[in-house]
């Protein structure tokens, strides 16, 4: 199956956590006795980990987040120190934010790696976590393909659903988010020519209404579940897709799946802020606490493993 692009989940979760640029100076604005360090990190194979640190503000205030140039930031496997982490002068090129960055290490399944930041006037904060044994799809494919014009409009909607299969592992917890990624290429007709000039990939996102007690519709996209009642079984997921496009502008291009097997940090982070985004403004709603495995700190430290698939969509 090919590799896909992966979602710009961090990115999406950073700009959460992390809404403009700025060093932080723990002599300036922000009492660094009464911030916390915010660590994110969302690690997995084939590829370096990376590290954002920044501090933590109250909602109140309009000041920028600082990001933290200044930071010790450590690296173990299980006990066993690795590397202390070089922060980075280039930016990512997905969330655009500075970064600490492991260098050539790329981490391994079923290692518990613990990440240890040290930044001068705050606490010392550390997490753990690991990369989930890869689960491969049994069978993807595109069912009930539809299109209709938009009234007044030079659109086109195109509805379809996605029917994902997998194994779940027995006797073991698992956890899972599966990502649906629309291509879209738009093109110019140029002396009978087609020229392509830019691809777009859309992020399928559902609607909290698919929320149950064991899957979440993911803030950024697709969808998280946890495997209790289902343990050892197959998996089979109907997903229901829908996007606007205008057929003179934009080619239709493949539908790119993406099954994460995620650690249990990845889905209890994620499935409480995508719920948390659900929740009603209104003063009757039930709180929900946002959990994050940042020991002493804020943020979420996790990793997971990725297969894939992707399938052509079109008339």
């Amino acid at each position: 199956m090919p590799r896909i692009i992966l979602l710009p989940i961090l990115s999406m979760l950073l700009s959460l956590l992390l809404s403009c640029e700025k060093t932080f100076d723990v002599n300036s604005v922000v009492d660094a006795r009464s911030a916390q360090l915010v660590v994110v990190s969302n690690f997995t194979l084939d590829r370096t980990l990376q590290v954002y640190v920044s501090a933590s503000q109250s909602i109140l205030t309009d000041e920028p987040v600082g990001y933290i140039d200044n930071a010790i930031v450590e690296l173990y496997r299980n006990e066993e120190f690795l590397t202390q982490l070089s922060f980075s002068e280039d930016k990512d090129k997905i969330s655009n934010l500075p970064f600490y960055s492991a260098g050539d290490f790329h981490p391994q399944v079923g290692i518990r790696y613990t990440v240890k930041v040290d930044v001068p006037g705050f606490e010392t904060v550390t997490a753990h976590s690991q990369i989930p044994t890869p689960i491969k799809m049994i069978s993807s494919q595109i069912s009930d393909l539809q299109f209709s014009e938009t009234v007044g409009e030079k659109e086109v909607s195109v509805r379809y659903n996605v029917n994902v299969a997998f194994e779940d592992p027995g006797l073991v917890e698992n956890y899972y988010h599966v990502n649906l990624l629309q291509q879209f290429r738009e093109f110019a007709i140029i002396e009978q020519d087609t020229l392509y000039f830019r691809e777009e990939m859309r992020p399928v996102v559902f609607s909290n209404q698919m929320n149950t007690n064991f899957q979440v519709a993911h803030i950024g996209g697709g969808l998280l579940l946890e495997d209790e009642g289902i343990d050892g079984q197959t998996i089979r997921l109907d997903l229901p897709v829908e996007f606007k496009y205008r057929p003179a502008r934009d080619e239709l291009g493949k539908l790119f799946i993406e099954l994460r097997a995620v650690s249990k940090e990845y889905y209890q982070y994620f499935s409480t802020i995508s719920r948390q985004d659900g929740v009603s403004d209104t003063p009757f709603s039930d709180p929900v606490i946002v959990f994050d495995n940042i020991n002493g700190g804020q943020g979420v430290f996790a990793g997971f493993s990725t297969s894939s698939d992707s399938l052509v969509v079109g008339y």
